[in-house]
């Protein structure tokens, strides 16, 4: 009986092994939980429309770090640095849209091959969370952004766009008070005075209305 039961024993074992090593090898077996989200479609952006990447002196991947895109994402981190001097603010001048989206759309289409212009989105409640605040990998990994014609600025700019079209309507009362306590924050960690909080046409002048006629530029200074 004890040889059987040793016998019984090491074809169960045996068994267990392959088991294993086929659900390891087989592709549509390992891969059949995806939790990766479905890539969005690009939206278009009609107004704000940023020139390509500035050239940058750091190595980087062309692979995007992923976005903080979730109410649960860690906190912003504010790392140590000199060279973020003012905060632009601008608006995407589409009525919905979030981080992924608007990457999709300046990795593709504008041919920006570190992506996403902005160093942060405010989502206004459409394919984003209201008030909701995502990092993009320009900030991440602390890089000149490409959200304004004058290179100068994106070299030493924060680049803030809050999802919506502000020729049309206002920011929502969520967006402004994620708005103003991001603001606050990044004023508080570079000593950015108040002055150089700008609105993009303040900085390309001739070039564009963002954040469109609508914005309260007045509650942001």
């Amino acid at each position: 009986m004890k040889a059987v039961d040793l016998l019984l024993t090491a074809a169960t074992f045996i068994t267990f092994v392959l088991a294993v090593y086929l659900f390891s090898s087989d592709p549509v077996l390992s891969n059949s939980v995806n939790w990766a989200e479905d890539r969005p479609t690009a939206e278009s952006q009609t107004k704000d429309k940023p020139k390509g990447s500035p050239q940058n002196t750091t190595a980087v991947s062309n692979t995007s770090v992923p976005l903080s895109a979730s109410a649960n994402a860690p906190a912003i981190k504010y790392p140590p640095a000199t060279r973020w001097k003012y905060i632009v603010i601008h608006h995407s001048a589409t009525k919905q849209g979030n981080a992924k989206i608007f990457d999709n759309y300046h990795r593709n289409e504008k041919g920006m091959k570190d992506g996403l212009a902005y160093h942060f989105v405010v989502g206004n409640g459409a394919k984003s969370k209201d008030g909701q605040v995502e990092t993009g990998q320009r900030w991440a990994r602390q890089m000149a952004g490409a959200h304004c014609y004058d290179n100068r600025m994106n070299q030493e700019s924060v680049g803030i766009c809050l999802v919506g079209n502000f020729d049309e309507s206002r920011p929502t009362a969520k967006q402004m008070d994620a708005l103003l306590k991001l603001i606050s924050d990044l004023q508080k960690q570079y000593r950015i005075p108040k002055a150089n909080i700008l609105l993009h046409k303040e900085v390309d002048k001739q070039q564009t209305n963002c954040p469109g006629k609508k914005f309260p530029a007045n509650k942001i200074r």
